[in-house]
């Protein structure tokens, strides 16, 4: 005999709040959505209490569903529920509401589904503000707007925490301060990289009309040079290592598999990885159509490997999906193209199974070592760099340093030696 369980009061009161506020038939397009994509009928229940929840705190604020934004989700997260008196029965879980109204906002497409911080609403309209221009004007990619968005979000909460963003009031001590505080013990190129974040805001600030040279003259200048280092690559026994890492019985492993190889046969960036369509693959003439950096579009030759290793993925692992990326997610949220951190963790999974997690941190290492290999095989550096999609040749060149038999070629004889 079956029996079904009764609503818990919690459902009921969530049903309760979307009816009053009229949002019913989204909750139920809500349900859909989520199920389509895999999640448990556990988790959505918690999702769609705290949709509830929201629901009911806009509607007591008079708020309409198409003014939300990250702002006002803001509000909600980190000062309505830490004194929330709605009803005892209510979803309070601040990571569970976050990731509901995240998909929410996914699904109707009300505003930017990016992750929320604990910030005031000025600094959340400044920071986003600085993005439209990054993006609309500097026509930045969406990584590296993440980046100084994420620097200069520090910056504003450390010099002005929740009150009002007046950059006219700063003084250079307050930029001096602040870069050393943030940088203590880092990398010289992580240095680099907030002062060229700040440097972007404080430009951005002054096409608004407020002064900041002075702010930027304040910013230290960082002892990094270019061609300083040797570019950190692996051994094949390491490569060996790595590749045998994978278990090409699963879905996940053909997927990872298929995405180091990209990673590691043409040198591609995380992004181009994660991008890639099948669209972009014409299997006849053996080509990949790569979407790069600034927009630019390079078409490359896709080797035989690969083209077996994307093969088997597609034909073997890849689960049933109406996306056009070739790597796509195997957990929920199913039906989803594999993100940058999909591509990242492919290759760091793999390299904490097979003890090189002190090596391989990130992917970058293996455009070096792709390029390395080229260039100890006496590949002219024009090839090299068709190749990495480089704009400009120099930035090839640091490459000529791992070419020892060449570099034997061109030594002077060092002064004093006897003959």
């Amino acid at each position: 005999m079956l029996t079904h369980s009764r609503p818990r009061p919690g459902h009921i009161l969530a049903q309760r709040w979307l009816v009053q506020y009229g949002m019913e038939a989204h909750a139920a397009s809500y349900r859909r959505y989520l199920t389509k994509r895999g999640y448990s009928h556990n988790t959505i229940e918690r999702y769609y209490r705290g949709l509830a929840h929201f629901a009911h705190w806009i509607s007591e604020q008079g708020i309409g569903l198409r003014e939300v934004d990250d702002a006002l989700i803001d509000r909600f997260l980190f000062v309505h529920l830490l004194h929330c008196h709605c009803a005892p029965k209510c979803e309070r879980s601040r990571t569970s509401i976050h990731a509901a109204l995240k998909l929410f906002i996914e699904m109707r497409g009300i505003a930017r589904a990016e992750p929320i911080s604990s910030v005031s609403t000025a600094i959340s309209r400044e920071v986003a503000d600085f993005d439209r221009h990054m993006s609309e004007v500097r026509g930045l990619s969406e990584s590296s707007r993440y980046v100084r968005r994420r620097d200069v979000t520090e910056f504003l909460v450390d010099r002005f925490g929740s009150g009002l963003i007046r950059i006219a009031n700063l003084c250079p001590s307050d930029i001096e301060n602040f870069v050393l505080r943030r940088t203590r013990g880092l990398a010289p190129s992580t240095i680099k990289g907030v002062g060229i974040a700040l440097r972007s805001y404080f430009l951005f600030k002054s096409s608004c009309g407020i002064p900041t040279t002075t702010l930027i003259a304040a910013l230290p200048r960082v002892a990094l040079w270019r061609l300083s280092g040797l570019p950190d690559i692996l051994s094949p026994e390491e490569i060996r290592q790595l590749l045998s890492a994978f278990d090409r019985n699963s879905a996940t492993g053909m997927r990872d598999y298929a995405i180091t190889r990209c990673l590691l046969d043409l040198g591609l960036r995380r992004a181009e990885v994660a991008q890639l369509c099948l669209d972009d693959i014409d299997w006849r003439v053996g080509t990949l159509t790569l979407h790069g950096k600034g927009n630019r579009i390079d078409v490359v030759p896709l080797p035989r490997r690969t083209g077996e290793a994307i093969a088997g993925y597609l034909q073997y692992g890849r689960p049933q999906t109406t996306r056009r990326e070739v790597f796509v997610r195997h957990r929920p949220p199913i039906n989803a193209g594999a993100g940058l951190d999909i591509v990242r963790n492919a290759v760091r999974y793999a390299a904490e199974r097979c003890g090189l997690q002190q090596r391989v941190r990130g992917t970058h290492i293996f455009r070096h070592t792709v390029a390395c290999r080229m260039a100890q095989g006496s590949a002219p550096f024009k090839e090299i760099a068709d190749l990495l999609r480089h704009r400009i040749l120099d930035t090839t060149t640091i490459y000529a340093k791992v070419n020892v038999p060449a570099l034997r070629l061109v030594a002077l004889p060092w002064p004093g030696r006897h003959s």
